[in-house]
């Protein structure tokens, strides 16, 4: 059971909303003397009462005329049940329908529809409104929502209402509380002595006091001073209720109603957004390329231009792919919903969900991408998994960044992943996974890169490793990881710092085999001081070609004409390691009489040692590196 129910009221002007919260509350919610003067609520109203079984329900009262559709929209995110009011003197009218397409498209499912103001009509008139109610809400969400009639002055039904919304949220399920904390702000207002404090539902997570959180889109940091839910004073606020916050050092500038108050890093910060979008059946509710509409979302206004995406149009009544331009920046995330009214005259013509949202601009008719928004919306969490590792900006995705973004279960992501790799759709680094799209992609570019340097540098084993990290527009981190998966999966090879194809051997003729032979004997013999680079081809082209294609496989270059056998550089580790095993550090020197080279040697083959990690340089001394 959810102890954390939040109850919306929707319908006509008059029709009696104000007036049946304060019956069942206590609480007035026209708070303001301009409300209270035109006797309408043009402000979210918040208001609280306990049901018989004794949970407490918070309330949001949302405006009912037309002018005020916007705040209307605001108050229904995060409502679990709706009461759905009509005057029984009047029945459905215009903004009771308008209403109810906003809570359809929304996807709320859960209604009470009341009647109000009984004690004004006769029996037989209102078995008639009850007959019209049932007639207009035939085949829709409310077909099966009982309809209680009650006076509020009168306090006649007010018994049944509570048992029946008592009744009807007992199988509510408690909101993820695991999720990073989310609160779209519906109002931001001024306290004297406490400064800003913001209200709103808290839709996901937790926030207790002392809680730095974000406010998007502009991303200013805050620090949460105190928090009231149901006008108390409390320490935390759990997904589920409403909430008014008190923000330390934030001016009443910083923030504004239709603004986010977030964990830091949870949300997407986008001027685009792709989606699916529901029209409802009405003439008027066609869209066309370029149309221009008002986007809800959250407690947000957005103007924003309609791509529609494989297809020239979305025909009311249907549904389609739809990317929307924004006209302002806006913070989001995947699966949030919105709600879409034309630009003049504002009417409710659709609402949708979003599938990407941080898109690309793209092609209308893009078969991979209409694939794409498919598995979002249709996908099961194995899809949805291998979908956002295709199109995640990074190769390489770290599991809890897969659960976060995704808001999976763990036990679930894990489970999925072990299935995805069985199948060879992902591949697993140390770092991350791989799309078995993006991986074959990665691996066709590094082979055609060691086919045409083997082609132009047929002595040279491989690419150094170095080199190939500047061929890719990824992070370090990630080519290192790829080419050891590619090694891995027999790909490629390594030999010592070179990458070559699996297959290609340098093939030397009988003259560069006994060049070959000569120079690595003579580095062999000059031990820890051998010749040279000049020294050793005296300028011929040849035999510096061929020493080039032995660097990195059994010669390492200590500098622009130092070289040294891998045989010696191997000793030299060795002698340092074995001084380490009883000394704490190493002196340039006292390399030089292990090695018996000369300073200028003794230096270059430090700093090699230094760059391979096994010792880092202490002003004038070597430690281990890992001390």
């Amino acid at each position: 059971m959810n102890n954390n129910v939040i109850i919306g009221t929707a319908g006509h002007i008059d029709h009696g909303k104000t007036t049946l919260i304060k019956a069942l509350s206590g609480i007035e919610t026209d708070t303001t003397q301009e409300e209270k003067e035109r006797g309408m609520s043009i402000n979210l109203g918040f208001a609280y009462f306990d049901l018989p079984s004794g949970k407490r329900c918070g309330v949001v009262d949302v405006p009912g005329h037309e002018r005020f559709i916007k705040n209307m929209l605001a108050g229904v995110s995060g409502i679990n049940l709706v009461l759905l009011l009509v005057d029984s003197r009047e029945g459905i009218m215009p903004q009771t329908k308008e209403h109810f397409d906003i809570l359809t498209l929304l996807g709320i499912e859960n209604y009470i529809i009341v009647m109000t103001k009984i004690d004004l009509v006769e029996e037989e008139y209102r078995e008639l409104v009850k007959e019209d109610i049932r007639a207009f809400t035939a085949g829709t969400p409310l077909e099966d929502a009982p309809i209680i009639e009650v006076d509020s002055i009168s306090k006649k039904g007010l018994d049944t209402l509570l048992e029946t919304i008592d009744k009807k949220t007992e199988d509510i399920q408690a909101r993820n509380i695991e999720k990073n904390a989310r609160l779209n702000v519906d109002r931001a207002f001024q306290v004297k002595g406490f400064g800003t404090v913001v209200t709103g539902t808290l839709t996901e997570g937790v926030i207790n006091v002392g809680d730095e959180l974000v406010i998007y889109p502009k991303e200013i940091k805050t620090k949460v001073r105190n928090i009231q839910v149901h006008a108390q004073d409390v320490t935390q606020a759990t997904a589920g209720q409403r909430t008014a916050i008190n923000l330390a050092n934030i001016k009443f500038d910083d923030i504004k109603r239709g603004d986010t108050l977030a964990t830091a890093g949870s949300l997407t910060k986008t001027y685009m957004i792709d989606t699916e979008i529901k029209l409802i059946n009405d003439e008027s509710a066609n869209l066309e390329l370029w149309d221009r509409v008002r986007v809800y979302i959250g407690t947000e206004e957005i103007m924003a231009r309609v791509v529609p995406l494989g297809a020239e149009e979305l025909a009311a009544g249907g549904n389609g792919f739809a990317q929307l331009r924004l006209e302002e920046e806006i913070a989001v995330k995947n699966y949030d919903k919105f709600i879409i009214r034309t630009y003049s005259p504002m009417i409710t013509i659709g609402g949708g969900v979003i599938l990407d949202a941080n898109p690309k601009k793209h092609s209308r008719f893009n078969e991979e991408i209409l694939e794409k928004l498919k598995v979002q919306l249709e996908g099961n969490s194995s899809d949805l998994i291998a979908n956002y590792l295709l199109s995640h900006q990074d190769y390489l995705v770290a599991k809890d960044n897969i659960v976060k973004e995704l808001q999976l279960p763990v036990n679930e992501v894990e489970a999925d992943i072990a299935q995805l790799l069985e199948e060879g759709l992902i591949y697993q680094t140390k770092i991350g996974y791989i799309h078995k799209k993006k991986y074959e992609e990665v691996l066709e570019k590094l082979k055609k890169l060691l086919i045409d340097y083997h082609k132009r540098y047929k002595l040279k084993v491989g690419i150094p490793k170095i080199e190939v990290i500047s061929k890719f527009k990824l992070s370090q981190k990630e080519v290192l990881e790829m080419i050891d998966l590619f090694i891995k999966n027999n790909e490629v090879r390594l030999e010592g710092n070179l990458v070559a194809e699996k297959d290609f051997v340098v093939n030397y003729d009988k003259k560069q085999l006994a060049e070959k032979a000569r120079i690595e004997r003579e580095l062999l013999q000059g031990g820890f001081t051998p010749p040279t680079i000049k020294d050793l081809t005296n300028g011929v082209k040849a035999s510096v070609e061929l020493l080039d294609s032995l660097v990195d496989n059994t010669i390492i270059r200590l500098d622009a004409d130092l070289v040294l056998h891998k045989d010696m550089l191997d000793q030299a580790i060795k002698k340092v390691e074995e001084h380490f095993s009883t000394n704490d550090k190493m002196a340039l020197a006292e390399f030089r009489d292990m090695t018996g080279s000369s300073r200028k040697y003794s230096m270059a083959i430090l700093e090699y040692i230094d760059k391979l990690g096994v010792t880092r340089r202490v002003e004038n001394y070597r430690v281990l590196a890992k001390k």
